[in-house]
């Protein structure tokens, strides 16, 4: 057997300096985002990373009290002790140097990696042919050139984590389709079709506000309304009855909208929270892709809504389809990878109202094969009976396996709301969104927020 070439490699202050800055200074905590727990050599710093990252994946400001709390949930917060974690902070002289360590950590990582890969080689030299030792001299070629390795590529089955993590999900707002889908599920691409007037944006600014209301963050482009369009139904359909006014316009044609208290607290409950992708902006597949990971790692963005697919400018436009293949894939990808919640709109194929089929959505057939959810939303409306119905077809669902289900929809056009009829309470419609939270204590409305 070989020796090992050298002392184990790592930078203990290194690690410790970004751990007491990730504790110290919430606006570099998103860095954290960016990182693997891969990067500390020491047992104690990858648990106290771990809790980290799954603080702030929980979109809460990592504090003392919280990061204690979250250790002791993992049973190693006896291993490490307060006294230590306490004492990362009084090692940081200054967060603005975070990325300085960063940049040492990964390159302690891959040193490890590059030694670990050098001894593999060394140790089993005798044992191996020509062919085997060059394919472990291509392995380590590219690991020093590409930061990465097959190793990394592949994990043990036994030690994937049985914590549920794949479960949670963000509500979509309608009690009965939580029930079917489970909510959005996170690391999951949605699809959601349907013809123009069956109400696609109405149940897309539901699924946005839902979110929101759950402590969320979202995004939303839209490729066909302005910005300040898309903000106006948005806000009518979040804004509690009791804050609509009647406005008139100088030709005399009278119109609801939130009054301007309700609309200035709109704006504060959903700043930070939901942001509109620019009207200046491209809005092809890199840039769309990179604007979702950015939102993703600065700003903790979980929910993604685009719409819609033919409105974007994508790559190879002699292959529609395979750059719309290519986008997609790079969508699920990053839903994955992060564990986002991912929702595209697509417009229909033209065919007829009834038996609609899961492949009934324009573009690559590829588009339904890689989605977790697909949704079909349909409006019905009959003169002669006086009737608008709208009903959401539930197509495809890998969370739950529960498919082809009809909700049946009514549209409320003063509160520009779907909602499920009910003979004792139309829940939708009457729901009371969290941005007036003294009014929402006033009326009792507020169960999962104790009083202080």
């Amino acid at each position: 057997m070989v020796k090992e070439l050298d002392a184990p490699i790592f930078d203990k202050q290194a690690e410790q300096s970004v751990l007491g800055a990730l504790l110290l200074d919430n606006s570099v905590a998103y860095k954290a985002r960016e990182m693997k727990e891969d990067l500390f050599y020491f047992d104690a710093h990858r648990e106290i990373f771990k809790a980290m990252a799954s603080i702030l994946n929980q979109n809460k400001v990592i504090d003392l009290i919280l990061l204690k709390s979250e250790l002791e949930k993992r049973g190693t917060f006896e291993m490490i002790g307060l006294s230590y974690i306490t004492s990362l902070t009084s090692i940081v002289a200054t967060t603005r140097n975070i990325d300085f360590y960063i940049k040492i950590l990964k390159e302690k990582f891959l040193i490890r990696e590059i030694k670990r890969q050098t001894e593999e080689i060394l140790n089993n030299i005798g044992a191996k042919n020509i062919a085997e030792l060059q394919a472990d001299v291509e392995e380590l070629k590219n690991i020093t050139l590409e930061n990465s390795s097959a190793r990394s590529s592949y994990i043990d089955a036994a030690d994937i984590d049985t914590d549920f993590e794949e479960y949670k999900n963000i509500s979509t707002g309608f009690k009965k389709l939580d029930w079917v889908l489970d909510g959005f599920r996170y690391g999951t691409l949605t699809v959601l079709s349907g013809k123009p007037g069956a109400g696609k944006s109405t149940i897309l600014n539901q699924f946005l506000a839902s979110a929101i209301d759950s402590g969320e963050k979202a995004m939303l482009y839209s490729g066909e309304l302005p910005a300040k369009t898309v903000m106006d139904w948005f806000r009518k359909c979040v804004v509690s009855e009791c804050d609509i006014k009647q406005y008139q316009t100088e030709y005399g044609i009278k119109f609801d909208a939130p009054s301007e208290r309700a609309t200035e607290l709109i704006r504060k409950w959903i700043k930070g929270n939901l942001f509109i992708y620019s009207e200046d902006a491209m809005a092809d597949e890199k840039h769309m892709c990179s604007v979702i990971e950015h939102l993703w790692l600065k700003h903790g963005v979980r929910m993604f809504v685009i719409d819609n697919l033919m409105t974007l400018n994508l790559d190879n436009k002699n292959d529609k389809y395979e750059a719309q293949k290519v986008f997609v894939r790079n969508l699920k990808n990053l839903a994955k990878k992060y564990k986002l919640v991912i929702i595209l709109v697509a417009h229909p194929k033209k065919t007829k109202d009834e038996n609609v089929d899961m492949f009934d959505v324009s573009g690559a057939s590829e588009i339904i094969n890689l989605c977790d959810y697909e949704l079909f939303l349909n409006r019905k409306v009959d003169d002669e009976k006086n009737t608008d119905e709208t009903y959401l077809t539930i197509l495809k669902n890998r969370a739950t396996g529960k498919i082809n289900c009809k909700l049946k929809l009514k549209f409320s056009e003063k509160r520009k709301r779907l909602y499920h009829p009910n003979s004792k309470c139309d829940e939708e419609l009457e729901r009371v969104y969290k941005y007036d939270l003294d009014k929402l204590y006033e009326q009792g409305d507020l169960n999962d927020i104790a009083p202080f």
